[in-house]
């Protein structure tokens, strides 16, 4: 697990003071990594229980586990000779197979007789894939809700979210607490969920009623010697995923007018 995986992963659980935090560690890697907490307090500005409370809303256990982390990313060789093109497709082409062997019809008579689709997203980059996730639901003849990712989870368990609706969670790690509670409370209400999560053990798998599954490619990038991850997958799976529901749809409107 690398920083920008936790950073991605628990970002609606960080409020501005947290993100700046982060930002500055970001920013000043090579000196977080070595220095103790009340140096990097006295640069930063911020409080030394500013700082240790912003890393366990990372998930992590203090500000310790970040040294560890960042020494750990520091470890990592130059990718730059790494073929990421073949990387890359051979990953679509993993995640195509898995779609294709992945039973859908289910999934997609719930979304069709869904009174509302909720989207629920957990970093940057997942709530970009949940408005085009959005807007292909939207030709597909189906309206859909994309909460913003920085809404609370728990005050999302209070919308007037019900057992006609579906619920679509995009996440990464599946491993979110918070969000995990949150899945749990929908189903006992007896919401349809789906998962739209890595292909890896995660709890999130484990609990939504429905899973899709993707893989990321990473990749270090020059900027601050930070390794990204590269979710070229999940938008190729949205796509697929949006385009099955559309024939879906189509086949159940022909079978309806064939029996007026």
């Amino acid at each position: 697990m690398n920083l920008e995986v936790l950073e991605n992963e628990h970002f609606s659980e960080l409020n501005e003071t947290d993100k700046e935090i982060i930002q500055f560690i970001n920013r000043n890697r090579a000196m977080v990594k070595d220095a103790s907490l009340a140096d990097v307090a006295t640069k930063s500005l911020f409080s030394k229980s500013s700082i240790f409370r912003a890393c366990q809303k990372l998930g992590l256990t203090g500000f310790s586990q970040l040294k560890y982390l960042l020494q750990e990313e520091s470890k990592q060789v130059q990718d730059v000779n790494i073929d990421f093109v073949s990387q890359t497709v051979k990953s679509v082409l993993w995640m195509s197979n898995q779609f294709k062997s992945t039973k859908l019809d289910d999934i997609y008579e719930a979304l069709n007789k869904a009174g509302t689709i909720f989207i629920y997203s957990t970093g940057w980059e997942q709530q970009i894939v949940a408005q085009q996730l959005q807007r292909n639901l939207y030709l597909s003849g189906k309206m859909a809700f994309s909460f913003p990712s920085a809404v609370d989870e728990m005050s999302l368990t209070r919308t007037h979210i019900d057992a006609r609706d579906v619920l679509i969670v995009i996440s990464y790690s599946g491993m979110n607490e918070v969000v995990l509670k949150m899945v749990q409370n929908f189903n006992l209400q007896g919401v349809q969920t789906v998962a739209f999560t890595s292909f890896r053990q995660n709890k999130l798998s484990q609990i939504a009623k429905y899973n899709l599954y993707y893989d990321t490619v990473s990749k270090n990038v020059n900027y601050e010697n930070r390794k990204e991850q590269f979710f070229s997958d999940l938008h190729v799976l949205i796509d697929l995923f949006s385009m099955g529901l559309i024939n879906y749809i189509s086949k159940a409107d022909y079978a309806l007018e064939d029996k007026l």
